[in-house]
C-alpha cells in the first residue's frame, strides 16, 4: 500500500474516531442535562410531596380537639370577677370538645327561654308528619291583650299559620304567640316531649307557661336546635331566621353575632345561643341583672366578649401547636 493511501487512511480514521468524538460528548452533554433536568424534577417533585405531606398532617391536627392549657386559666380569672349569686354560664365547643361551666346547677325562672323548646317540639312533631305548619289557630281578643308588635299586625279573628307563630315566638318573643302554640299542642303533650327529648321536667301548668330551668338545662335544648338548624330542610331555614335577630341579643358584641333565644322577667335576665362558625359553639348566660340598672344587655355583651376571647385564643394557640407540628 501506497503512503499516500496509508495517509489518506490514517485521516479517515482520525476523522472518524473525531466524529465519535462528537456524538460522544453531544450524547454525554444530553445525558448530562436530562440528568440534571431529572434531579431538579425530583427535588421539585420532592418538596411538592414534603409540602403536600406537610399540609396534611397540618390539617389533620386542625381537626383533632384541642385545648391549650391557658383555657381555664382565663375561665378563672373572668369567673373570678362575678358573682356566684347572680350568674350562671355554660360553654361549649363542639369541635374541639371542651367546657366551661360556673354555677350551672344554679336553677333560673327560665322566661321565655322556654320558647325555643316549643319551637323544637313543632319542629319535630312536623318532620314527623304529626303537625302541618301551615295550619292555622285563631287570634282573640284575649291574645292581643298579649301580643308583641308583630302579632299586633293582626286582626282578631284572624286566622294564622303555625309556622307565623313560631317566628313571632321566637323573633319578637310574643307571649300571645307562645300561648296560643301552647293551646294547640296541649301543655300535658309539650311535657311529655321535652322529658322523653330533653329529660328535663317543665315546671309549667295551663296557668303559667314558663319553667325553672339551668344552664346545663338550655346546653342541651342548644345540640338539639343545632342539628334542627343544619337538617338543610324549610324548618331549618325557618328556625335559623327567627333565631338571628337583635331582639333583646345580649350575647352579641362588635360584628360577632349569635343565633339565641332571650328570656326576661323581673330580675331574670337570660340568652342561650350558637355561634354558628366553623368552630361552632353553645353559650348560656343566665343571670339576676335584669331591672336594676337596665345594664344587663352591656353586662351580658361583655361577658359574651370575654368568653369570645378564650375561644378565640385557644384556636390561636391550636393553629400554632398545628404548624410547628407540620412544618418543624
Amino acid at each position: 500500500m501506497s503512503k499516500r493511501k496509508k495517509r489518506k487512511r490514517k485521516y479517515t480514521s482520525l476523522f472518524v474516531a473525531l466524529i465519535m468524538l462528537i456524538i460522544v460528548g453531544l450524547f454525554m452533554t444530553k445525558y448530562i442535562e436530562i440528568k440534571q433536568r431529572n434531579f431538579v424534577e425530583f427535588q421539585t417533585v420532592r418538596k411538592k410531596l414534603q409540602e403536600t405531606n406537610q399540609l396534611v398532617i397540618y390539617n389533620r391536627c386542625l381537626n383533632i380537639p384541642y385545648k391549650s392549657d391557658q383555657v381555664d386559666s382565663m375561665f378563672n380569672e373572668l369567673i373570678n370577677k362575678l358573682s356566684s349569686n347572680s350568674i350562671s354560664i355554660y360553654f361549649e365547643e363542639l369541635q374541639n370538645d371542651y367546657t366551661l361551666a360556673f354555677n350551672e346547677d344554679k336553677s333560673y325562672y327560665g322566661a321565655s327561654i322556654v320558647k325555643l323548646f316549643m319551637a323544637s317540639y313543632l319542629i319535630d312533631n312536623a318532620r314527623l308528619g304529626l303537625i302541618d305548619m301551615n295550619d292555622t289557630i285563631t287570634y282573640t281578643s284575649a291574645d292581643a291583650r298579649i301580643a308583641s308588635f308583630k302579632l299586633e299586625k293582626h286582626s282578631v279573628g284572624e286566622d294564622i299559620t303555625i309556622k307565623t307563630l313560631l317566628d313571632y315566638s321566637i323573633s319578637a318573643s310574643d307571649n300571645a304567640a307562645y300561648a296560643m302554640l301552647a293551646n294547640y299542642v296541649g301543655v300535658d303533650n309539650f311535657k311529655e316531649y321535652v322529658k322523653n327529648t330533653f329529660n328535663i321536667n317543665l315546671t309549667i301548668n295551663d296557668n303559667n307557661l314558663y319553667s325553672y330551668l339551668k344552664v346545663t338545662d338550655t346546653n342541651t335544648l342548644l345540640h338539639h336546635i343545632f342539628d334542627i338548624i343544619n337538617g338543610n330542610d324549610e324548618y331549618s331555614v325557618l328556625l335559623k331566621d327567627a333565631m338571628n335577630n337583635t331582639y333583646y341579643n345580649g350575647i352579641n358584641f362588635d360584628n360577632i353575632t349569635f343565633l339565641h333565644k332571650y328570656g326576661y322577667y323581673s330580675t331574670n335576665y337570660h340568652n342561650i345561643g350558637i355561634y354558628d362558625s366553623d368552630n361552632p359553639y353553645f353559650i348560656s348566660i343566665f343571670t339576676l341583672y335584669g331591672k336594676a340598672d337596665e345594664s344587663h344587655l352591656s353586662k351580658m355583651s361583655e361577658i359574651s366578649k370575654e368568653i369570645y376571647n378564650i375561644y378565640q385564643n385557644n384556636l390561636t394557640e391550636k393553629e400554632m401547636y398545628c404548624y410547628n407540628l407540620a412544618y418543624n
